[in-house]
């Protein structure tokens, strides 16, 4: 009987091994296939540098230009020159986008899976408080698109005022103030952002997404999700062909007077713009509606970009000094 339950235990734990080492090597191959993700960005179009989207920023400045070829070039110059790419600050832009890879696959990844759990909790919550749902049967192409215009309202909002608080709250500010301390701005600037941030924009996508899913799931009956284009959300698909690369870089694109609706690339400059008339100015993401709201919302007519970076602040440009943030 001994002998048996010395077999049977011996197994059990050798079991136990082969599970713990099956879970090692899994998280082992996520971390692996999200430090290297960002080699394939240039081919996802999930990605704002999808090639895609670069060549239609490249179109856009050709159109605003209007066959002045002498501007073009100089920005086409400027554009591939090796001092715009090979800095100090482009640097600091890897660095970060390394770290918030490995944070995803080690942290962010679960987080980022619990939408499902929230969406099927509130389902269940208003199921209980009120009736089974399923008020609407609609086709399944209605209740998408309403979706997906529903879901980018709440989402761009929310992303508008949590970016508002991390610049009116101070101990949010002192990591958002590593996006703002980029002196060089490219497309890389985008993931130069500080790991709390990054976890907490993290978060904010989840609620966002959870709730609405949920709500949608209880009041229409069938299928629900985005409306899509080549996989991608139609309008993070039009947001990033509009020349969405060009809000982290040197070239200037204003909408006229759509930037009444819409945040250009050239709002967005400005909002980097290391000048005190423009501090805190376009907070939005893809509505100007959330700005003129605020009072934060600024054109950018009659309006030019010297120098990006802090105001009256000299940010260091390495990683170790910027992993605490930075103070005001």
């Amino acid at each position: 009987m001994s002998l048996c339950y010395f077999v049977i235990s011996k197994a059990g734990y050798l079991l136990d091994i082969e599970l713990m080492i099956d879970m090692l090597t899994e998280r082992f191959m996520v971390l692996i296939t999200e430090i290297s993700a960002p080699l394939f960005f240039l081919i996802n179009a999930d990605k704002r540098i999808f090639w895609l989207y670069l060549c239609s920023g490249i179109l856009l400045v050709l159109l605003s230009k209007k066959g002045r070829w002498q501007q073009i070039l100089k920005l086409g110059k400027q554009s591939v020159a090796s001092k715009y790419w090979f800095n100090r600050s482009t640097k600091i832009d890897l660095q970060w986008l390394f770290i918030n890879q490995v944070l995803k696959a080690l942290l962010i990844a679960p987080i980022l899976i619990s939408q499902v759990g929230i969406a099927l909790w509130l389902y269940r919550e208003m199921s209980s408080l009120f009736c089974m749902g399923d008020y609407f049967v609609w086709p399944t192409w209605l209740v998408m698109s309403i979706f997906t215009c529903v879901y980018f309202l709440l989402d761009d909002f929310s992303r508008f005022y949590s970016h508002y608080l991390y610049h009116k709250v101070p101990w949010l500010w002192r990591f958002h103030a590593i996006h703002h301390s980029a002196k060089v701005m490219t497309p890389l600037t985008l993931y130069r952002i500080h790991f709390i941030e990054y976890f907490i924009n993290s978060i904010r996508a989840v609620l966002v997404s959870g709730l609405v899913s949920g709500v949608f799931m209880y009041l229409f009956a069938g299928q629900i999700g985005f409306v899509e284009i080549i996989g991608v959300n139609v309008f993070t698909l039009l947001f990033n062909l509009a020349g969405a690369n060009l809000r982290h870089s040197h070239i200037w694109l204003g909408f006229g007077v759509f930037e009444t609706v819409f945040i250009s690339p050239a709002q967005h400059q400005i909002h980097h713009s290391n000048a005190r008339q423009h501090l805190d100015k376009n907070f939005g993401a893809t509505l100007a509606l959330w700005d003129q709201f605020f009072g934060t919302w600024l054109a950018s007519k009659n309006e030019s970009v010297r120098g990006f970076g802090l105001y009256k602040q000299a940010a260091p440009q390495k990683l170790l000094k910027q992993l605490w943030g930075l103070g005001r």
